[in-house]
């Protein structure tokens, strides 16, 4: 995976490097580049499937988009905030290879956190 080179904040960057460590599956895009606490990632093996992550305000805010629903105006099938690198990274890698949302027991689209109902993480 390639990762962009525009400059963000300290959070931020960690999580983009985490990411570009943990899913090789995934292409960081250009649609983030202005601002210092977002990223925009896309799957490379479903390229309908995209994340938004803002690290910007309490906890860790994500989007997730298939480009195929367009139930909602931003194609985002779940809007949630989660508290920790690990549960990003961890989204991150099931929604962009293709999993579903079960390991999370309340995705939701209001920006409330959820909670990981089973164990498993790329993140060690």
């Amino acid at each position: 995976m390639t990762l962009r080179t525009e400059p963000k904040d300290q959070l931020t960057e960690k999580v983009r490097q985490i990411i570009g460590e943990k899913i090789p599956a995934v292409e960081e895009t250009p649609r983030a580049e202005a601002g210092l606490s977002t990223l925009s990632f896309q799957s490379l093996n479903y390229p309908e499937r995209h994340i938004w992550i803002d690290t910007d305000g309490a906890g860790i805010v994500i989007d997730l988009e298939d480009w195929q629903d367009e139930n909602e105006w931003d194609n985002a099938i779940a809007r949630i905030t989660v508290e920790t690198i690990e549960e990003v990274v961890d989204i991150v890698n099931n929604w962009l290879s293709g999993a579903n949302s079960d390991n999370y027991s309340n995705f939701n689209k209001e920006y409330g956190i959820v909670k990981k109902s089973v164990k498993s993480s790329v993140y060690c």
